[in-house]
């Protein structure tokens, strides 16, 4: 005889419902797996969302960072050992992959579908082979290559270093493999899935923090950082098995189509490589700066390059896939439509936020960072780095998409050419600017002024982001200037009305931010972070507000856009 329990279920309706509930997941899990978008606006959306939930993850990661460790020594030595597989993954995946899995996939494709597999297969095959001898050698030469980026690392703590950085050698390997994975499913349009994989990223960084960190130290944030790049694969693998895919293990190196690919990639490697260089010219001259200016400079970047992955690389990353479409069928038209509607939807994102994250960069900076060992000293100079970085992430956010155009009708060496080139420029700036912010200059009594460092008498540090907005300002201009003669028919006259209403609209809202930011510093405590939370909010808040009105107003076609993309997606 069945009996009710005193939950008011029977046992065997206890079994249905677990069992229904088995089959409700499984129908969610097939949901966020066969998941299609329908445009480049709501795959950019699907994108930037996600991109939020990570970049809140990462500001979660940071914080603990930020709390356990402070702005000093031990952050300089993990960001130190994590330059190395860093540069590695951003040149692999850059350099290569986002150039030339979708293009050359989409070639194999269209002749058959077995085709498209094994092209997959060879270059997975390839990627770990190549991965795992290239690590071997680095753990060798860790020793001397840690002096050599660091060189003001005192030698205990560059032995530290030595060690975090074989660990986590082995996380390009996962995250190489996991993006060859993403550029076959956004092929697919399952940007869904794609756009998860930074968040479980985090997710593992989080759980070294916390667990792994207490037992191991510096170490287990090393370990955490590989946990992340393990998930990060993981986590795809099961979405591109279900459209179909099964690895083959055979290496055939006269294969066509790596030919191919290496000749592709090759400039565009070239070109992330001397952005990676940049990068480790930065760190090795952040090391003989004041303690702390590794790490200082390392979060305020985080800061602007999460702008940058939720708007720029969202929406280029969406828009990739049609454009290498339309140049693959040789539509011109289609392929400069979706260029220019792209360009107006990242310049009507990235304008008004760059701006929101320069007047509110103290605010964000204390709210994120301002606790546990991270000092007033660290906030205000982290602060001031965020302010300088954020007048420049619309540059780069358009350079991001313009280099998808290019990689799209498979001209990878004129970007090349012209990074190398902003590079060396931006290096020979930071470098100038460097003794120019020496204590008592003119140029870094401005400075102090202008971004409030008075009472600091070291800012050298914010030359690095000085150098690097300029450059990549630099940089956006060279290469719409070269897309411009390539194609001979950008819209220009639709370009510079949608960048006139941006303009003035952020204007508005800036003006509106300003206004309420000082009006509300005189009603809450500034010394809580519940006060700090209220001043943030409601400015920035009313801020971005005042701008979709203002946008409304003067009827721009981006917001329009918008609103037909998400609602679009809502829909489905």
């Amino acid at each position: 005889m069945i009996t009710k329990t005193e939950f008011g279920l029977s046992p065997a309706g206890i079994f249905v419902f677990l069992k229904e509930l088995s089959y409700s997941n499984k129908s969610m899990i097939n949901k966020i797996l066969s998941h299609r978008a329908k445009s480049i606006s709501s795959a950019g959306f699907i994108l930037t969302f996600a991109g939020l939930a990570s970049s809140f993850l990462g500001l979660i990661r940071n914080r603990l960072l930020a709390t356990n460790f402070g702005a000093g020594s031990q952050l300089d030595i993990y960001f130190t050992a994590l330059r190395i597989p860093s540069f590695i993954s951003t040149v692999l995946i850059t350099g290569a992959i986002s150039v030339m899995i979708i293009p050359l996939f989409s070639e194999c494709r269209m002749r058959s579908k077995e085709e498209g597999w094994n092209f997959v297969s060879a270059i997975l095959n390839l990627f770990l082979v190549f991965l795992f001898v290239l690590s071997l050698i680095l753990m060798v030469a860790a020793p001397w290559i840690i002096p050599s980026i660091a060189p003001g690392l005192k030698e205990v703590e560059q032995k530290t270093a030595i060690l975090m950085m074989r660990i986590m050698l082995l996380n390009p390997i996962f995250l190489v493999l996991s993006t060859v994975l993403s550029g076959v499913l956004q092929y697919f349009h399952r940007f869904l899935i794609t756009s998860l994989a930074p968040l479980v990223y985090n997710i593992g960084i989080i759980l070294g923090i916390i667990f792994l960190v207490p037992y191991c130290g510096l170490m287990g944030l090393a370990w955490g950082v590989v946990l992340g790049g393990f998930l990060h694969l993981t986590l795809q693998i099961p979405a591109l098995l279900s459209l179909g895919f099964r690895l083959n293990l055979k290496i055939n190196w006269r294969y066509a189509q790596i030919k191919k690919s290496i000749k592709l990639a090759g400039p565009r490697a070239l070109g992330v490589i001397a952005s990676q260089i940049n990068l480790l010219v930065f760190t090795a001259v952040a090391s003989t700066l004041a303690v702390g200016s590794i790490a200082v400079y390392n979060l305020a970047a985080d800061f602007s390059q999460a702008l940058i992955r939720l708007i720029g690389a969202s929406f280029a990353t969406a828009a990739f896939p049609i454009l290498s479409l339309s140049f693959a069928r040789k539509r011109k038209d289609d392929f400069i439509n979706s260029f220019q509607k792209t360009f107006s939807q990242i310049l009507f994102l990235i304008i008004p936020a760059g701006v929101l994250f320069f007047i509110l960069r103290a605010q964000l900076v204390r709210i994120i960072l301002g606790a546990g060992q991270f000092g007033w000293r660290d906030t205000r100079l982290t602060a001031a780095c965020l302010g300088v970085f954020a007048l420049g992430v619309f540059s780069q956010a358009l350079v991001t998409l313009i280099s998808k155009a290019f990689g799209a009708f498979r001209d990878t060496k004129t970007p090349a050419l012209i990074n190398v080139f902003v590079i060396l420029l931006g290096i020979g700036f930071a470098l100038l600017m460097v003794e120019g912010l020496k204590p008592g200059y003119p140029l870094q009594i401005w400075i102090s002024n202008w971004l409030k460092l008075s009472g600091i008498a070291d800012i050298r540090i914010i030359a690095l982001p000085l150098a690097f907005s300029f450059s990549g300002i630099i940089q956006f201009f060279s290469l719409f200037y070269a897309l411009q003669r390539k194609l001979k028919s950008i819209p220009f006259k639709k370009l510079t009305i949608s960048a006139v209403k941006i303009f003035l609209s952020t204007l508005i809202m800036a003006g509106v931010t300003y206004f309420l930011l000082y009006k509300t510093a005189l009603i809450v405590d500034m010394e809580t972070l519940l006060g700090l939370l209220k001043q943030t909010l409601i400015a920035g808040g009313g801020g971005v507000i005042v701008y979709i009105l203002s946008s409304w107003v003067l009827r721009s076609s981006e917001l329009k856009m918008i609103k037909k993309s998400l609602l679009a997606e809502f829909k489905k």
